[in-house]
């Protein structure tokens, strides 16, 4: 009996990190699970990801909170001007539309990848 194959999918969109959700990059979850930011060099004063999401295409970004009531932030370490790559939370995949946005100006402007996997 042969083996099933499953495949994963993944898909890379290319971002620039920003402090306002008016300005970020809209990032469409239905078909994703899992995935990751992937940031080159930043300033170690940007401490920060933040994770807003959407119901609606087009709708009002809120902050994403985990259930315990904490905020679905993304802890950056204190130097990243080597790179880095840190897992999206779980609670953004409750949500089908989601902005990463930076915690302060001090990561505005800096291009990420984010790789989302199905």
């Amino acid at each position: 009996m042969s083996e099933i194959k499953m495949r994963r999918r993944s898909r890379q969109i290319p971002i620039t990190l920003t402090t306002s959700t008016a300005n970020a990059t809209t990032l469409f979850l239905e078909d994703f699970a899992g995935g990751v930011v992937e940031i080159g060099t930043l300033s170690p004063n940007a401490t920060t990801l933040q994770m807003w999401g959407a119901s609606a295409e087009g709708g009002t970004f809120r902050r994403l909170y985990n259930t315990d009531g904490s905020v679905a932030d993304v802890t950056l370490a204190p130097s990243t001007s080597v790179g880095t790559m840190y897992a999206l939370p779980d609670a953004v995949f409750g949500v089908p539309f989601l902005e990463v946005l930076v915690g302060n100006t001090a990561g505005t402007g800096v291009t990420a990848t984010v790789t989302l996997k199905s």
